[in-house]
Parts: C-alpha cells; structure tokens; sequence
C-alpha cells in the first residue's frame, strides 16, 4: 500500500511537471491617447487606462497599438495595489483579419477601375488586330485581272473608311485609358497607404501581481515614426513704422494608424531621429595619391534614380475642443493657451486646450505663440541680379522666443505679399526679413558704352567693364535704399583687377561686394557708377567675366 502510494505521488509530480494546472490569466485592457510630444521627428505617445485584476498574476493585454512603434521606447507606469513583473511587446498578425471599411471601399473602387481598364485593353488590341489584317490583305486584285475602275474605287473607299475609323477608336481609347490608370494609380497608393496603418495591430503585454483584487491603473509611453511638425510664420507689417507682428505656428503631421483625439498636445524643437550619441574624432591619415590607371576600355554607366519626396499642399483645420472657461464674445485662438517652456536641450510649447489630428497624413495648423517685434524698415536692391527695389525689415528682440528656421507668409498693409524664410540659426542679433517688391522705386542697371574698350598690351589683354545704376523714387515721402553691386575677385596672379572706380561706395575685400547708401527725395533720380578693368594674358581664356 505505502509502494502504491509512493507511486503515485511520483506519477502525479511528473505529470504537473509536463502539464501546468493553470496558465497566467490574460485580461484585454482598453486604452485611449491622453497626450502627445510632437518632435520634429517622431512623437512620444501616452495611453492610459483602468481595470480590475484578481489575486495572483495577470497579463493585462494592450491592443490596438501604432503599427510604427519603437518597442525599445515603451515605458509603463502603473498604479494601484499591485507590483509591475514584466512588459514585453508583441505584433499580433491574426487579430482584426476584418477588414475595416475604409480599406473594403478602397479596394472595391480599385477593383472597377482594374476591370474597365482591361475592358478597354482588349477592345484596342481588337482594333489592331483588325487593322493589321486589313493592311495585310491590300493586293485587291488578288490572282484576278481585268478588276474595273468602280470596284477599284469601292474597295479603296472601304479601307480609307475603315481605317480611319479604326485609329480615331483606338485614339478613344488611349484618351480613356490615360485618364483611367491615372486614376488607378492614385488608389494603388491610397490602398497600399491604407494596407501599411492595418498590416499588425501591435500590442504591449504588461505582467502585474495582485495579492487581492483591485483596481489598476497603466499610463503606457512610446514613440512612433510617421509624426512630425514644422514651424511656419505670419509675418504682418505696416510697411512705414510700427513693430511686425509674428504669429508663430506648426503644422502637425501624423500618419501612425491611430487618431489623436482631444489629447494634450506638446510640440518638442527637438529631433530624437538624429541620435545622442557625440561623434568622436578618428586620426586624419596623409598620404600621395596615386594617378589613376589609364582607361583601356569604354565601360556605361547606368544613369542614378532621382527620387522625389511628395508633400501634400492643403492644410486642414485642427479640431479644437472648447473649454468651459472661455470668455464669451472674445475671439482666441490655441496660442492663447500655449505655455512656453525651456528644458535642459531645447524648447517645449504646452498647448492648453485639447484638440484633435487624425491620421491622415496632411498637414494642421496650430497656434502657437504671437509676438510683437521691435522693428526698423529699409530698403535694399540688388540691380545686376533683379533691378527691383525690396522693402527690408529689421526685427530685434527676438532671441528669446525659441523660433525654428521655417517659411514664412508675409503680409504688408492687409495685404499678402509672398512667402520668405525666417532663420533664426543667424549669429546676428539682427532678423533680416524682405518683406516685398516696391514698385514705386524705380531701378535700372546699365553697361556703359563708352567704357567696354578691349585692348593689348605686351603678352596681356585689358578688358574695361563700366556700370551705371539709376534709382528714382516715385514716392511721396523720402526712402533711403542700399545698393548692392559687385567687382570680381580674381583666383590666380595671371588675372588682375584695377583701376577700381566705386563713385562712393564702399568695398568688402573679401567678397568684392560694394554697397551704396543713398537717400532719395520725393520724385529725386539719382545715378552711381562702378568701374573696373581685368587684365589677363592674351593667350588664355578667362571664365566668370
């Protein structure tokens, strides 16, 4: 009885050795985006959620996740009367084989154009067909003779007639065909967009141990690709005096799977795709270069692929939520609520209000912050490039408000202008911003015929070069403008550049510009000139004159 028991025991022990009695319970937990970090590459995404655990381990399963996720960036934060295990993270290809309406919709649409387009093909190819056996059979007269002039005329009349018939068809049919697969093309990328946001549902399984039940909270953070943002200005001017106002914004891009829906939004300025990692230096090695082998045999080389990013151009408004604390009758906007705040690397603008960007792709604006810039107005003009004359603004103060190199629309009086390029990473403490063309300073940039003679001297030529710049001011109250010109700078001392004539300007030797302050009176014209002479041997050619 005892050898039976003892048996038994043993049998029992190897048996739950190979068969567990229970496994871990697995529990799906429903999360939803409570706020989002845009980077300039990439966002950092929280989700957070509540449920029940019992006593003993649970996996709480998160699903639905961004198929674009980072796993080496989840982190998860739990709450509540229990003990994080373990987290590990999943792509679960079976889940969700449904496919989603919007896809289902898509493919169909594909699926027609698909069909007429290979409806088309083959009524062409039939044409064809048929043209090429009509050309094949033009011996009308066959092994007979004595064919008459009217069923010459007959036949001929029926394959002219035919014929043309059969290429404006096909003619038809190419024009159709265009247009189709044109189409077609725009829903293969659509489809195969829509296919890359579905082809996992990604998902973090996260381990925690309850000695009771109780509830449970997880803020779970991770960062995806497919999100971006980029800064983008109002620059408003008044032309004469007055500081510019800068309204800065951002446009927000995301196309990660999953809509961003009422969450707090966060636009970081920095930029986690370039690493943190600091370069090292590696010894920089000298040595001869060695010619070339000569080349015994034509060999072809191929031409490089030249890839173009697409962008989209339309901008949608951002959904924004309303709080309940909004004055009323006052008009605001998202950069009424922005906080600006600096960390230790970069800059973090806090957008106050929740709002929403799905996950499209295309470009939302948002508010972030608006400024008024102590500003100085000028003119400038660069005749030998463009005789126009530019309205310039000089805008100070401006270093502390964390601003990122970006377009920028101008407007001057209410009045949209054009778009120009704000770049803070200037060293100056001086923003320069062309604001405009003015056409009411008149420029014009003329060679001076009495001063191009070409002549020999010894083994060198002397070549003279002459300019005449006018600038007249149309306008009814004095403007003062800079001229820029240039003389040019010569790389080797076989070419020399004299007899210099600047008529009062002033010379940047480095860069051979010249620069004119000139102020002009009501309806006042006024000229400088700007002379020089290159002097290069007779038996060599000169380039960049």
């Amino acid at each position: 009885m005892n050898l039976f028991r003892v048996s038994l025991g043993l049998w029992l022990s190897c048996f739950w050795l190979v068969f567990p009695v229970s496994a871990q319970k697995q529990e799906t937990m429903n999360t939803q985006v409570k706020a989002v970090t845009v980077f300039l590459n990439r966002a950092q995404v929280t989700n957070i959620g509540r449920t029940t655990v019992d006593p003993g381990v649970t996996e709480l399963v998160l699903e639905g996740l961004p198929a674009q996720l980072d796993e080496r960036s989840v982190q998860v934060n739990p709450t509540g009367n229990v003990t994080l295990l373990s987290v590990r993270y999943e792509q679960n290809f079976l889940r969700n084989t449904t496919k989603p309406t919007e896809l289902q919709r898509l493919e169909d649409s594909l699926q027609s154009y698909n069909g007429r387009i290979r409806t088309l093909s083959d009524q062409r190819e039939v044409l064809q067909k048929e043209e090429g056996l009509l050309q094949a059979n033009q011996n009308i007269g066959g092994s007979q003779t004595g064919l008459t002039a009217a069923r010459l005329k007959e036949v001929a009349d029926y394959y002219r007639t035919r014929l043309l018939a059969i290429r404006k068809e096909i003619q038809t049919i190419d024009l159709q065909l265009n247009l189709l697969r044109e189409r077609q093309n725009q829903f293969i990328n659509q489809v195969n967009q829509t296919r890359q946001n579905q082809q996992a549902n990604n998902r973090v399984i996260v381990s925690v141990q309850a000695a009771a039940r109780a509830q449970v909270g997880l803020e779970v953070s991770y960062v995806v690709i497919n999100a971006i943002w980029e800064p983008i200005y109002d620059l408003r001017a008044s032309g004469s005096q007055g500081p510019v106002q800068l309204q800065y914004k951002a446009n927000v891009r995301q196309n990660t799977g999953v809509n961003w829906d009422n969450v707090q939004l966060t636009l970081a300025t920095t930029n986690p795709a370039e690493g943190a990692q600091k370069p090292d230096l590696f010894p920089q090695q000298l040595s001869i270069q060695l010619p070339p082998p000569p080349i015994r045999s034509k060999v072809k080389f191929s031409s490089p692929v030249i890839r173009e990013d697409e962008e989209g151009d339309a901008l949608n408004e951002v959904v924004v939520t309303a709080i309940e604390n909004k004055v009323a009758g006052v008009s605001t906007s998202t950069s009424d609520f922005t906080e600006a705040v600096a960390t230790t690397l970069a800059a973090e603008f806090k957008i106050g209000i929740p709002f929403s960007v799905p996950s499209d792709g295309e470009p939302h604006t948002v508010d972030i912050q608006q400024h008024s810039l102590t500003t100085t107005y000028a003119h400038t003009t660069v005749p030998k490039l463009d005789p126009t004359a530019f309205l310039v603004a000089y805008l100070t103060n401006w270093e502390n408000l964390k601003l990122l190199p970006g377009e920028a629309n101008v407007f001057l009086a209410g009045t949209f202008t054009g778009k120009s390029f704000l770049n803070p990473e200037q060293t100056r403490d001086t923003l320069t911003l062309s604001l405009g063309r003015d056409q009411n300073v008149v420029v014009q940039r003329e060679r001076l015929k009495d001063y191009q003679k070409r002549s020999t001297l010894g083994s060198n030529i002397k070549e003279q070069f002459g300019y005449e710049i006018s600038l007249r001011n149309t306008k009814a109250q004095p403007v003062t403008i800079t001229v820029e010109d240039q003389i040019p700078m010569s790389t080797t001392s076989e070419i020399e550049v004299e007899d210099v004539d600047l008529n009062g300007g002033k010379l940047d030797k480095d860069s051979g510009k010249v620069t004119w302050q000139i102020s002009l009176k009501p309806n006042e014209t006024v000229k400088r000139t700007l002379r020089y002479v290159v002097k290069y041997p007779k038996n060599k050619k000169v380039s960049g004159l």
